[in-house]
Parts: structure tokens; C-alpha cells; sequence
């Protein structure tokens, strides 16, 4: 696989299971040698995850594996893969096992060595999450974007927070706050390697268009790159792209992303 892609897909995975590994049950995470399954037992798709590589010859017994059980359980999950590594048979498989595409993302990837310097709103507060409180504050935040807002989201954050050693943790999370209202999120998970792939970018629906969302996701890259990062990496929605353009990222690969949850939720008692 193309070096490029698999760094990608290398911190794709390791943040997504990250935090559910280190939760424990009911969350389980599984590692193929192509693949990585997150099973968190909720009813939420932002939580059920399969981050599928190049499958091969396995491509039919794992997606009828990991779809059936998903479906069986009656879980909405969410299965993301790239067209420069899908397998031919895979979106076909996907679609008879009723997981439909739902999202299009861009893989994007940057040298941080020349990350350009960005100037930050006027008062806007950016800084690391350390404390129980703005982990809380953190996914309360993200929460609030879904519409209704979701749940689950605010429940795994408050198991989260309890996780602490925040500081010591390769992922590193991030608030923008204003007026000390929290306005704005990002992460970054550090991979070992010297990458730094940054996630849950979100910004207030009130508070948009100021600027804040580009200010966090800079001020994160920085702080990565002071601890020795030299690549960054991100998967952004199509209207994003030139926000990251302009911090130096380049487009490497198209993500598609099918669910089954229009199908699980139809069988759902209303």
C-alpha cells in the first residue's frame, strides 16, 4: 500500500480505537490484519466503526462478517474505506447487506515543517484539555451539533472524562472558548511515528464564520509540532478542503462512508 495511505489510515484507526479500548466493556475493539472494528453496544453510528484497508480475497467474509453482525444486533455502524483501496466486490457487498453511502470525505495530508503562521481571533481562548470538566465541556460541545443533539456523544465523553492523565495520553484534546463559553473543538491523535492526525474539528453553530474553527485547528498542529510531530493528516468534508489548503494540506485520497442505519432505524419501534 502506498506509504502516504497507510500513514493516513494508521491514525485513522488508532484514534478511533483509542478511547474505546481504553474503556473497556461494553466496547469492543477488534484488529484484522486490513481492518479495525469498533463495537461500542450503542444504538449510534458515530461509535460503530469499520476502517477497512485493501481486503483481498478475505473482502467477501469480512464485510458479511462485520455487517451481519451489526445488522443481527440491529446497531447502526458506519464503514469507511477510500476508493484508492476499495476492493472491486466491497460497495456492492455493502449495498446488498444494506449499508448505503452516506458521506464523502477528503484524506488529506501535511508537511507541519512548514505549517504557516496563522493570526488568531480577538478573544478566543485556545488550549489543551486537561481536566474532568473539559472533557465534559468537550463532547457536550460536539454533542450539540447533531440535530437532535446526540446522546450518546455526551454519555461517552462522561465515561471519557474519568479516563484523566490527559497530558500523557497520545490524544490530545483541544477548546476554544470565548468569554469562557466553550465555542469550538479539535483533537489530535500523536501515532508514534512522528504523525499528528487531528479530528473532531466542530465550531458552535452560533459561533461560525469567525474564524474559530481555522484558529483550533492550527493552534492543535502547532502544539503537535512542538512535541515533535512532522506530518499532519485530517479527513475533511468537500467544503472544507480550502480552509486546509491554505495551512498546506494536499488532497491524497477520496474516504467514502456507507451506514446501515436508514435500514436499522426503520425497523426500530417508533
Amino acid at each position: 500500500m502506498n506509504e502516504q495511505l497507510d500513514f493516513l489510515f494508521h491514525g485513522l484507526i488508532g484514534k478511533n480505537t483509542y478511547l474505546p479500548a481504553e474503556l473497556g466493556a461494553p466496547a469492543r475493539v477488534h484488529h484484522g490484519e486490513h481492518y479495525a472494528v469498533v463495537n461500542s453496544s450503542w444504538k449510534t453510528d458515530t461509535f460503530n466503526l469499520i476502517i477497512s484497508k485493501q481486503l483481498g480475497e478475505e473482502a467477501p467474509k469480512v464485510v458479511e462478517r462485520w455487517c451481519s453482525e451489526f445488522n443481527d444486533a440491529k446497531l447502526p455502524a458506519a464503514w469507511w474505506t477510500c476508493d484508492e483501496l476499495r476492493d472491486e466486490p466491497v460497495a456492492p457487498l455493502l449495498q446488498r447487506l444494506h449499508f448505503v453511502e452516506d458521506e464523502v470525505d477528503v484524506g488529506m495530508i501535511a508537511d507541519l515543517d512548514t505549517l504557516p503562521a496563522l493570526d488568531y481571533p480577538a478573544g478566543l481562548e485556545l488550549k489543551q484539555v486537561t481536566t474532568e470538566e473539559e472533557v465534559v465541556a468537550f463532547g457536550r460541545l460536539i454533542a450539540s451539533l447533531f440535530d437532535p443533539p446526540d446522546v450518546f456523544v455526551t454519555s461517552f465523553y462522561e465515561r471519557v472524562a474519568r479516563l484523566g492523565r490527559w497530558e500523557e495520553r497520545p490524544l490530545k484534546l483541544f477548546l476554544g472558548s470565548v468569554d469562557g463559553r466553550p465555542v469550538a473543538t479539535s483533537s489530535i491523535y500523536l501515532d508514534g511515528t512522528g504523525g499528528a492526525h487531528i479530528f473532531d474539528i466542530s465550531t458552535l453553530a452560533e459561533a461560525r464564520q469567525r474564524g474559530y474553527g481555522s484558529a483550533i485547528t492550527h493552534f492543535s498542529l502547532a502544539f503537535a509540532r512542538g512535541l515533535g510531530a512532522r506530518r499532519g493528516a485530517l479527513q475533511a468534508a468537500p467544503d472544507g478542503l480550502n480552509i486546509y489548503r491554505r495551512m498546506g494540506f494536499r488532497e491524497l485520497c477520496t474516504f467514502r462512508i456507507y451506514s446501515n442505519k436508514q435500514a436499522i432505524f426503520a425497523q426500530l419501534p417508533r
